[in-house]
Formats: C-alpha cells, structure tokens, sequence
C-alpha cells in the first residue's frame, strides 16, 4: 500500500501537468490571424491563388459572400474556393489588400477587416471592404468567411 500512495501523487501530477498544457495549447496567437489575412491578400494581389491553400480548412466550409470578386454566395470546400477564385483572377485584378483591424479572443475566433482595391469582371476599378472570419484548426488559423461590402 506505501507504493500506492507515491504513484497516485505521481499520476495526479502527470494529470494536472496534462489539463494545464491542453489549456494551452487552445490559445492561438492573434498575430497569427493578422498574418493569415495578409496570405489571403498577398496570394490574391500576386494572382496566386495556390497559396490560399495554407489558410484554407482541411475540414469543413469556407462560407462566401461575393459581389465583385464573385458574384458567389454560399458554402464552399477549400479546393472550391481556389477555383473560385482563380476563376475571378482569370478576368478580374486585386491591386492592393491592406489589413485595417483585427478583433481576436486568441482561441476560438479571429475577424479581421480588410480593404482590397480591385478591378472587377467587367473592368470597373473600385475599392471593396473585405471581413474575414478565422478559427483555429490545429496550430493555425483558418479561413471560414469572406463577406464583401462595396466601399
């Protein structure tokens, strides 16, 4: 019975020690998210749409409300939302993206404003508001929202 008591303290410790780096392990940089939305700029203004892929979910949805760089509205898996937007490339230009605020809790949600200067389908210049949504999936922040505004 004295061993017992040594390996129950021993297991209550790997135990707390376990719940504490878990706890942790949920927090996610905000900073992290300010950088994902400047991939998500960079790899539009660069017309390199392959390079969404890095903020891109493994599972599940990225929901999109498009006007000029769409039009689209609706749900869309990640290789989906590549072609998206490399279809809109294809015609469209998005000259400049810059990052104006981010709001974050660090571990369940990131939302960040953005405001992209573009040249739509038909060739009209504009400058579009941009709100991403992120979570985090594993160790990163993914997109889950692009809903755009016309400025």
């Amino acid at each position: 019975m004295a061993f017992l008591a040594p390996c129950a303290r021993l297991a209550a410790v790997v135990l707390l020690a376990g719940a504490a780096q878990a706890q942790g392990a949920g927090a996610i940089d905000p900073e992290a998210a300010r950088h994902a939305a400047r991939q998500f700029g960079q790899s539009l203004v660069a017309s390199q749409p392959a390079s969404l892929r890095s903020i891109l979910p493994e599972h599940g949805n990225v929901r999109l409300v498009l006007a000029r760089l769409g039009p689209e509205n609706g749900s869309f898996g990640a290789s989906q939302v590549e072609a998206l937007f490399r279809d809109f490339l294809s015609v469209g230009q998005v000259r400049s993206f810059e990052v104006l605020r981010l709001q974050s809790d660090g571990t369940s949600s990131a939302l960040v404003q953005g405001l992209a200067v573009i040249v739509d389908r038909d060739g009209r210049a504009g400058r579009v508001a941009l709100h991403l949504a992120f979570e985090p999936e594993g160790s990163r922040w993914v997109l889950r929202e692009v809903k755009e505004t016309i400025e």
